[in-house]
């Protein structure tokens, strides 16, 4: 045993630290993708991007990291284990929220503005990093994009129009399913037999059967919804911003079943892997809300920065990172005692949106 102990702490070490993960952030006014070591909450790196970086889509092998620079009129693409920018890929104006395919043969870009053929949807070559088509999508103001699991259709929330686009992706032919004015978020059931859209104008959220392409039912919730989750049990939670409220959907019967007050202008949801706890950022009050799935009732209201924003829940499922869009922090919640744990200062201008990556080991 004395000799093997000290054998088993290296391997430990070794699998520990290969795990490890870093965290990119955009930081959109700092024009730079900041790095944090989520084991120290220290920032490695902060890699100079294009103008205003305001999205990150990873590869599914967290290799490759793209970023919309919605004000360069292009995508920055990062190496996660260098950090640094291997490409910079011209695309259509004011890119946004972009995805790449399961199979990660493919990123698709959605774009906050038009052109005289319509709202494009850029599509991306991930081996090669060029593009390689564009869709056009009627409309000038695309919001939110989600790839089913067999990466055989994308799903485009069409802020301009109220309705959801989807792309097959075999053919690049458009399927137009009209829901309720301002389309903002998307969010699938655990089967992937639905997918759910806030409509932030028509106050109500729209369920869409994955198999048939056809709406099911568009369900009035609260007061400008915009963020939208699902839980494992397949209850759809929406947040009203207007009202400072989450909306709670039967997935059964498609009715709102509960309504929780949480802060001022309530604005992301995101719940955790087992489904038992769902967090809400509330912009206006610099809080981040919890809410027990199993009551419907709020159980810890927890302070960040200015203006919390996306919310990322730890691979590990023991953290929630929040993006305080209005300073330059980074808020750490530890979810087993749900306190704030850290803030991480001095991220950059802005920090928005969040994603992660395995670490190499040292």
């Amino acid at each position: 045993m004395k000799i093997r102990l000290p054998l088993l702490l290296i391997v430990c070490a070794f699998a520990s630290s290969a795990l490890a993960q870093s965290l990119f952030v955009t930081t959109r006014y700092s024009n730079e993708v900041a790095v944090i070591d989520t084991e120290t909450n220290q920032i490695i790196s902060q890699i100079p991007v294009g103008a205003f970086p305001i999205r990150v889509a990873m590869t599914p092998d967290r290799l490759k990291a793209y970023i919309s620079n919605a004000r360069g009129g292009s995508i920055s693409v990062l190496d996660t284990v260098a950090l640094t920018t291997i490409a910079t890929i011209q695309v259509s104006d004011v890119p946004g929220e972009s995805e790449v395919t399961p199979d990660g043969g493919r990123l698709f870009v959605c774009h906050q503005a038009g052109s005289p053929q319509g709202c494009p949807v850029d599509v991306i070559d991930t081996a090669t990093d060029m593009v390689i088509t564009n869709v056009f999508i009627p409309g000038h103001w695309a919001k939110d994009i989600l790839i089913t699991p067999d990466s055989r259709f994308v799903y485009i929330a069409n802020y301009s129009q109220g309705e959801v686009d989807v792309i097959n992706t075999d053919t690049y032919q458009v399927t137009t399913i009209p829901t309720a004015g301002g389309s903002r978020r998307l969010a699938m059931s655990p089967a992937g037999d639905r997918v759910y859209v806030a409509n932030y104008t028509g106050n109500s959220v729209s369920a869409i059967d994955t198999a048939t392409l056809q709406l099911i039912r568009t369900i009035p919730v609260g007061q400008r919804p915009r963020g939208i989750a699902v839980a494992a049990n397949g209850e759809i939670y929406a947040t009203n911003v207007r009202d400072g409220t989450v909306s709670v959907i039967d997935a059964s019967t498609l009715a709102v079943i509960a309504t929780i007050p949480t802060g001022n202008k309530s604005w992301e949801v995101t719940i955790t892997g087992d489904g038992a706890e769902a967090f809400v950022s509330s912009v206006d009050s610099d809080t981040v809300s919890v809410i027990d799935t199993a009551t419907h009732a709020v159980i810890a209201t927890l302070a960040t920065g200015r203006g919390p924003f996306i919310m990322l829940v730890s691979p590990d499922q023991t953290k929630v990172y929040v993006s305080n869009a209005r300073d330059t922090t980074v808020t750490v919640i530890d979810i087993p005692s749900l306190t704030v744990s850290d803030t991480i200062a001095n991220v950059g201008f802005a920090p928005f949106d969040m994603a992660s990556a395995r670490r190499p080991a040292r």
